[in-house]
Parts: structure tokens; sequence; C-alpha cells
């Protein structure tokens, strides 16, 4: 699955349907051994109202989709409804690995763009296929070195990122750069900034 493909889609279209379908068979498999069903397993999302963003949150299923409004939001306005979805285009994914910020794990695999070495921009890119039970030499070594890294020691968790030519950043559960067994906390998928 190509998340990058789901930026630009408004809350509710097919695409985002679809992974949220798809998150939901999974993740009832795993707790339940079941799968039948799954369009009425996806729960309605914890939303969260800001000047400019709007998140659709999915703990059970450890993601969360950022959207942009086209025009800026009032929150107090919005306490008892959401903004129009076609107003919304979806500018960034956060998947999460349990127990991060109260999300369950993600529970599906995916397929992101490895950090390019040529300066092409028509040459196709390399996916590589990513599961949020990775470790952080596990990254590096599927993705290459990144592009900033931060973080570590004093300065808190680990955190890398990739987004001037992959758009992906990740963080780390860890603040120790030698420790290869850190694994994931979140990783955000968003268009790259180059």
């Amino acid at each position: 699955m190509e998340l990058h493909s789901l930026l630009g889609r408004h809350p509710g279209s097919p695409e985002v349907d679809a992974l949220l379908a798809e998150a939901a068979a999974a993740f009832h498999k795993r707790k339940n051994n079941t799968a039948t069903g799954t369009k009425s397993l996806v729960p309605k999302p914890t939303i969260k109202i800001y000047k400019d963003a709007v998140y659709y949150s999915y703990p059970t299923f450890g993601i969360s989709f950022n959207y942009e409004p086209s025009q800026p939001l009032i929150p107090s306005a919005y306490t008892n409804s959401t903004p129009d979805p076609s107003h919304l285009t979806l500018v960034a994914i956060h998947l999460y690995r349990s127990p991060a910020d109260k999300f369950e794990t993600f529970p599906l695999s995916f397929v992101i763009p490895k950090k390019s070495t040529s300066t092409s921009t028509t040459e196709p890119r390399e996916l590589v296929e990513m599961d949020m039970e990775k470790k952080g030499h596990e990254v590096v070594e599927l993705l290459g070195e990144p592009e900033e890294k931060q973080g570590g020691g004093r300065k808190g968790n680990c955190w890398v990122g990739y987004g001037r030519t992959t758009g992906v950043s990740m963080d780390f559960a860890g603040g120790s750069w030698e420790d290869r067994e850190m694994v994931l906390a979140c990783l955000t998928i968003a268009l790259p900034t180059l």
C-alpha cells in the first residue's frame, strides 16, 4: 500500500475509506481472528479542530490524518460540528506504534519511497516496504542515512527526517543513537519539501 497517494484527498474519500477498512480488517483479524463486516467496524474518528489544521484520528488503528482547511478556521465555531470535508485536504498521515500517544500500533505494512541518490526528477523512485515494528538500524538500512537527525541524550527521543526527498519523518521510542534496537514510535508521511 502506497500511502503518499492519499495526500490531497478529502475525509471520506474512497481512497481514505479503503485504507480505514483495510486497517479495520487487519486490526480485528489480529484481535479476534475474524475480519467480517469490516466497514461497520471502522469507528468514528476523534476530530480535533485548529485554525490551520483538522485532525481525524483513529487511535484503535494507530493512524491520524492531518487535513488542511482551504480557509483558516475559528475552532470555537465548530464545537458542535466539523467543517465541510470538501474544504479539507490531506497534507500528512501519522502512523503510530503502541503505546505512543495512546494509539495502538498501525496494523498494516506499507511502502514509502527510498531516499534517492539520483538528481533525476523523471527516474521512478524505489519503494521499500515498511511497518511500524521496524527498529532504528533497519530504517537506516532500508532508507539510507537520514537528511536530518534530532534528539538523543538530554534532548529527548531520537528523530530522523527524509522530508526533503521523500516527505517521511520518524520519531523513535528511545533517546540513544547507539541503541540499534530502538523502535519506531511515530512515522509521518507528507509531501517532500523539495
